[in-house]
């Protein structure tokens, strides 16, 4: 409902609550220059009731995955390509290996953006007849 709540819900000190919020306050009058370069001028301002939701750092990404050819269709065991299937991201076995032990950061980053490009390209060829 109000800073004090927040301060008790969340363990976070009353007074650093309010002088975020005043920070916030001075970001949208432009009184003050955001840190990080935000612009919170066209921002509403903060009143309460206030929410919190508590956020944590976290690792998630799927090591290992679907084996996958170069035009990002998923393999069979025989090494053959199943029909009409295609996979990237966090689904497709990345440049990080097949087990837990290769992860290397930001390779889900690297093979979602990546695969999904070719993924979509091969898809689009084969829908068009041309693979």
């Amino acid at each position: 409902e109000n800073v004090e709540s927040l301060s008790q819900i969340t363990g976070i000190p009353q007074k650093a609550l309010e002088e975020t919020l005043k920070n916030v306050e001075d970001c949208q009058s432009g009184r003050l220059t955001d840190y990080y370069g935000r612009d919170f001028t066209a921002k509403p301002p903060l009143n309460p009731p206030y929410y919190t939701v508590r956020v944590t750092c976290a690792l998630f990404h799927t090591q290992g995955g679907l084996a996958v050819n170069n035009e990002a269709r998923v393999l069979k065991k025989d090494g053959k390509p199943l029909p009409n299937l295609f996979a990237g991201g966090g689904a497709a076995q990345g440049v990080s290996g097949p087990a837990v032990w290769g992860y290397l950061s930001g390779n889900g980053l690297l093979t979602a953006v990546t695969l999904g490009r070719i993924a979509g390209e091969s898809a689009a060829r084969l829908v068009l007849g041309n693979s």
